[in-house]
């Protein structure tokens, strides 16, 4: 076997916590590329969250991948709109199940409250992995989490995916034969950035499909959603320190002239003289 790294998937055979099975969820994703949690949220969460984004965050217009409706709206960049949804990134759940598919050291990716109303077609299948130029196979880089605000029906566009297709190395057919999967409200599926997969048609007449969408990236790649530059500095302030590293203060990688970048939130970044000295002498070459 190759030797392990910090960055490799943690280790949670066993670990159970506040009742779930870490372990087997975790052994699911990599096996089939997915996995549901019955209940992943409790109603009362659920209602402060939904409140908040009735109040606080803006919607925007959003064509869905493989689709032209403008049918699915979107509320983007919640963690610079909102601390109501905080405990979800924080969840020890969460942040369990994360660690085990893609390793400890992630960053929040996207994250963003979707609606997707009657009319909707059905999203193409894509995988979410695709953005990063990396051939496969490739060790998991991406987690991705929906948790149904609403309930998750075939005729509402339950999401489709193509359970193992996470570990092909070529792309899908559209036609090949996709599932369903149906969620109650506070539900969650989880899966692996190279899952083929893509939201379902909302064939109704007046039902809405609301999720809670979380992709978590490695911490050594770039994300979708610059976390770093989208939630201003004042807003990261306020945030618990493992929030603040999930948008990518890490020490490593995103280092301010050696230091950790946290420390640049408080005191900003400090230019040693002898540094000043230096530039003074090149402008005199």
């Amino acid at each position: 076997m190759p030797p392990t790294t910090p960055y490799d998937p943690v280790d949670q055979t066993g670990v159970v916590i506040e009742g779930l099975d870490v372990g087997a969820v975790v052994a699911d994703i990599h096996e089939q590329g997915y996995r549901v949690v019955e209940g992943f949220l409790d109603s009362s969460l659920m209602q402060t969250i939904e409140r908040a984004f009735n109040t606080e965050v803006m919607f925007t217009e959003m064509r869905a991948i493989g689709t032209s409706t403008g049918r699915t709206w979107r509320a983007h960049n919640l963690l610079a709109k909102t601390r109501a949804a905080d405990p979800v990134f924080l969840d020890p759940r969460l942040r369990a199940i994360v660690d085990g598919v893609i390793g400890q050291y992630s960053q929040i990716n996207i994250a963003t409250l979707f609606n997707t109303l009657p009319g909707e077609t059905r999203q193409a299948l894509h995988q979410d992995d695709g953005l990063w130029p990396i051939p496969r196979p490739h060790p998991s880089f991406l987690c991705n989490v929906i948790i149904a605000f609403d309930e998750f029906t075939r005729a509402k566009g339950a999401t489709h995916v193509v359970p193992f297709s996470h570990t092909w190395t070529k792309p899908v057919d559209q036609s090949v034969e996709s599932i369903q999967v149906e969620l109650e409200p506070g539900s969650a599926i989880f899966w692996e950035g190279g899952l083929w997969h893509g939201g379902g048609a909302n064939t109704t007449a007046t039902s809405e499909r609301m999720g809670f969408f979380i992709s978590h990236l490695v911490s050594y790649l770039r994300p979708s959603d610059l976390q770093l530059v989208s939630v201003p500095r004042d807003v990261v302030r306020e945030m618990p320190k493992k929030l603040q590293r999930l948008l990518g203060y890490y020490p490593f990688g995103n280092g301010v002239d050696g230091r950790d970048p946290l420390d640049t939130l408080y005191d900003g970044i400090v230019v040693h003289p002898d540094a000043r000295l230096a530039e003074h002498w090149r402008q005199q070459d």
